[in-house]
């Protein structure tokens, strides 16, 4: 199919080879680097941040190797050259390329796509089915079940009322507890300990491990099971990127469910809202209030490229402080975020040591909020969750172990919270979503989704 096209746009029967070839060892080169860094080859989804690349390379660039970014750019001044030179003036190869484009297009809506892949399990299908097979069978199964799906879910009305005054969500960034990250082996640098965490679950009603399923990546997965409360397993192919078919499932999102329980809903995420379309979807969740990044005053710089932790902690401070109803507060922190450190002498160390500087800024913002909760005056619930653990090359690797750290804080009017204490238990990101409308809902009975 690569081959027909390239045939059908230059007429040139060597370059249309050659750009095959070349087009499908980028691909694989690609998928490899994304496996070794992130543990997941090359998705149909990836297009998205293919987009997103070309909005904003330096995102994505510090994952690609040197030699491959040179060789990326040169591809893509190199091509029109290419094409405008090779280009054939002789009609029958580029209708050669058109026919052979076809006859590839029909025999491809032929395959019997839901017998040769039933369900997702992409270690056993790039190896059955290969890289580009795997790509285009589950793009298949994809458009296929979102098809079959209603063009949005229906939900009974709410009965309920707001708990609390106020209640915060924060989706935290690449944390993660960092003696978790070298279980069973010596860390290279000293690791430091997290005493808002520690204070958190020593506070908390109920505390443990986020079983997410990313590793370095795929915030939306982690965000889209808090957010809307369906399992993985569940969602068939949508789950590789359940935002794309999210704008679906805006009924059962935890703003739409409470925004009808009576709390105001505020969505802020100091970073661009056009990443995985929030811009778009989070307004029509129902959340009446979106703050960005240019509700924020930063200058970017080495070694803070992103707004701190802590100024969003300050932001939802004076949400609290100027709200006259019940709010509730979806956060979505962007400080741990990569880029690492170029290398240095120090290799993968400088890195590590980066990240762990920006972790403990985040573990402080959690204090924060804790502070500026007990200090409000007002009954409240503060739920903490990081998104993924860190991808740092040659110091933290992909492997099965992914959980991260959530905690579920209540407070009092006086600032204090009366709760039991509960046990550590590991949940998913949708059961998180469920456990904070059992605590946020009074009186919701069967009625919530």
């Amino acid at each position: 199919m690569q081959f027909g096209g390239w045939l059908a746009l230059s007429g040139a029967p060597v370059l249309a080879a050659c750009l095959t070839m070349a087009l499908s060892a980028c691909l694989i080169i690609g998928s490899n680097i994304k496996l070794s860094i992130l543990g997941e080859p090359m998705l149909f989804c990836d297009v998205v941040a293919a987009r997103s690349f070309l909005q904003n390379p330096k995102f994505y660039l510090f994952s690609i190797p040197v030699p491959g970014r040179i060789a990326l750019v040169g591809g893509m001044i190199a091509l029109p050259l290419l094409l405008a030179v090779c280009f054939s003036l002789n009609p029958l190869p580029h209708l050669a390329g058109v026919a052979c484009l076809i006859a590839c297009v029909i025999a491809l809506r032929a395959i019997p796509a839901a017998r040769w892949a039933p369900v997702p399990d992409m270690p056993r299908d790039i190896d059955r089915l290969g890289l580009p097979g795997s790509l285009f069978l589950y793009w298949r199964r994809w458009r296929d079940e979102l098809a079959a799906l209603p063009e949005t879910v229906t939900v009974p009305p709410v009965m309920g009322h707001p708990a609390h005054d106020i209640v915060i969500v924060v989706q935290c960034e690449s944390f993660a507890v960092p003696a978790d990250l070298f279980a069973g082996r010596s860390a290279p640098i000293p690791l430091p300990d997290l005493p808002g965490l520690k204070r958190a679950q020593a506070m908390a009603s109920d505390w443990g491990t986020l079983n997410v399923s990313g590793f370095g990546a795929y915030t939306m997965r982690t965000e889209y099971g808090v957010l809307f409360g369906q399992e993985e397993d569940a969602l068939g192919f949508r789950a590789y990127d359940p935002f794309l078919s999210a704008n679906r499932d805006v009924a059962l999102s935890l703003p739409a469910i409470m925004g009808q329980a009576g709390y105001e809903c505020v969505f802020a995420h100091p970073h661009d809202l056009q990443f995985y379309g929030r811009s778009r979807l989070m307004p029509a969740c129902g959340f009446t209030r979106i703050i960005g990044e240019d509700a924020f005053t930063h200058t970017p710089r080495p070694d803070m490229p992103y707004i701190e932790d802590t100024a969003l902690a300050r932001q939802i401070g004076q949400l609290v402080s100027n709200s006259t109803k019940p709010t509730f507060i979806y956060a979505v922190t962007m400080e741990n975020h990569g880029p690492w450190p170029a290398p240095s002498p120090d290799g993968p160390k400088t890195a590590l040591a980066h990240y762990l500087r920006h972790l403990r800024n985040s573990d402080r913002m959690l204090g924060d909020l804790m502070d500026t909760l007990a200090a409000s005056g007002r009954s409240g619930l503060l739920v903490f969750f990081g998104d993924h653990r860190p991808s740092i090359p040659g110091m933290v690797t992909p492997n099965d172990a992914r959980g991260t750290p959530y905690v579920v804080i209540p407070f009092d009017a006086q600032g204090t919270d009366n709760q039991p204490r509960s046990q550590a238990e590991a949940l998913t990101p949708a059961q998180l979503h469920h456990l904070i409308l059992r605590d946020s809902v009074s009186q919701a009975g069967t009625c919530i989704p």
